[in-house]
């Protein structure tokens, strides 16, 4: 795995669990759309308390892979941070926090660092080059 692709990791598994938290929502939505029939001489379910309890069966289910997510992106995000604070160039810890932490793009890394978008690709390539040999 490259430099690259190990601090990717840390936004990848952000953008999985916001995946997920969007499906449990539009299961939650489901579940309250879910409605029951009546007729003028008795309640009839139409089989909705069923659907009811597999969507929330479903939305339990995603919670917990969820929070199983959010456990190993703590795991990650802790490693991802401690090879950038091992960098030892600030200007360079910045670029690489901006980047993979924050998801920022290169046009607004060299904005916020009041720096040239070919300096903040220099710095980036030098950071990545002190982790690869570190």
């Amino acid at each position: 795995m490259t430099p690259k692709e190990y601090l990717q990791q840390y936004r990848n598994a952000e953008d999985s669990i916001n995946a997920k938290l969007d499906q449990i929502h539009k299961l939650r939505e489901l579940a309250t759309k879910t409605t029951q029939t009546l007729t003028a001489d008795n309640v009839q379910s139409s089989g909705s308390e069923d659907k009811i309890s597999v969507i929330v069966s479903k939305i339990v289910d995603m919670e917990n892979e969820v929070d199983a997510e959010i456990d190993e992106l703590h795991d990650i995000k802790n490693q991802v941070e401690g090879v950038i604070s091992a960098v030892p160039n600030a200007k360079q810890r910045a670029v690489l926090t901006r980047r993979y932490i924050n998801g920022y793009t290169w046009e607004r890394i060299a904005v916020d660092l009041d720096i040239s978008y070919q300096w903040v690709c220099e710095l980036h390539g030098r950071a990545l080059q002190k982790i690869m040999n570190s």
